[in-house]
């Protein structure tokens, strides 16, 4: 029987979600609330469990399109954000209801992950079972995406500061300033994560690149005080108990290849060491080589996976 999530065990559920996904990407309570339903484009429904004699069977997490959030997002697409079965049966049957319901909207694509408030940006390349589960639905494999860390412990910056540029944390009378480099750069969803999670955490959950008094880069960074993990802090049970953050992090259009954003970098890493942190995460990113020069090693990798619910309508 299937229920509706206003009325789920959510410790029955996480207990089942940590029972189904690999250790690394074991989840708490207060995550799986956060990240499903206060979020604002939690899918009541079309999200699920199912259930027979007071025994969890299966689950889908489903979010609608954030276009009404944030610049540039499809807003004929909707994700499953998780999806988790006792037996691949159930998966399957939760799976075909859902696209039918998601057709029924004209909706034209469902894609793993990648949804405002993420878990997961793709599917996680060491759970081979769910990757092949996906592929038989008809899920087709777009490209891979990695998240990297290292413990910032013995953390040195490499990079010097090139000459005008000033990092320090954003404060308070730094927002509007922030805001506006948000919009003259990364006018979507960077800007809407960033800018709810300053709401959340305070200002200084970004560190930032300043000429004067005008903002030029930003770093979000995120430690153990942060009280809604985004991004890759969502695994902070597996980070350990100091875990650290970083990331999204940009920089203006102008200043780029000029060694400021490796300066914003060093010195935004710098300071989560100052703040205790030790293994830190940088999240959904296919920059290797970048963060690399960082000592970040590549510890898991995610492949973007979509369902195009017009095709499989057509034949």
């Amino acid at each position: 029987m299937k229920h509706s999530f206003r009325t789920v065990d959510l410790n029955r559920l996480v207990d089942f979600w940590n029972q189904f996904y690999p250790s690394r990407y074991r989840i708490d309570v207060d995550l799986l609330r956060t990240h499903t339903l206060d979020s604002p484009t939690f899918d009541w429904g079309a999200s699920c469990v199912e259930e027979a004699d007071g025994e969890i069977l299966g689950f889908v997490l489903v979010k609608k399109s954030p276009a009404r959030l944030y610049e540039g997002a499809d807003q004929d697409v909707a994700h499953l954000c998780a999806i988790g079965y006792c037996d691949a049966n159930y998966g399957v049957d939760m799976l075909s209801d859902l696209k039918q319901l998601l057709r029924n909207r004209g909706c034209a694509r469902l894609t793993f992950g990648t949804d405002s408030l993420h878990f997961f940006p793709g599917c996680p390349e060491d759970f081979p079972s769910l990757m092949s589960f996906l592929t038989v639905e008809g899920f087709g494999d777009g490209g891979v995406a990695v998240d990297l860390e290292r413990d910032l412990g013995d953390y040195e910056n490499p990079y010097r500061t090139p000459e005008g540029d000033e990092f320090r944390v954003v404060e308070a009378s730094d927002l509007l300033a922030l805001d506006q480099f948000f919009e003259r750069e990364f006018p979507g969803r960077w800007r809407y994560d960033v800018m709810t999670k300053v709401e959340h955490e305070g200002p200084s959950c970004v560190f930032g690149l300043f000429h004067g008094k005008r903002v030029d880069g930003f770093a979000l960074i995120q430690d153990s005080s942060n009280h809604v993990p985004i991004g890759g802090a969502v695994w902070r049970n597996d980070l350990g108990e100091n875990w650290g953050s970083l990331g999204p992090i940009g920089i203006a259009k102008e200043l780029r290849g000029k060694g400021s954003g490796h300066a914003l970098l060093g010195n935004a890493l710098s300071e989560l060491r100052r703040r205790g942190a030790r293994q830190s995460i940088i999240d959904w990113t296919g920059l290797i080589e970048f963060y690399g020069r960082h000592g970040f090693e590549v510890t898991r990798r995610y492949h973007y996976m979509s369902l195009n619910l017009t095709e499989q309508t057509m034949k």
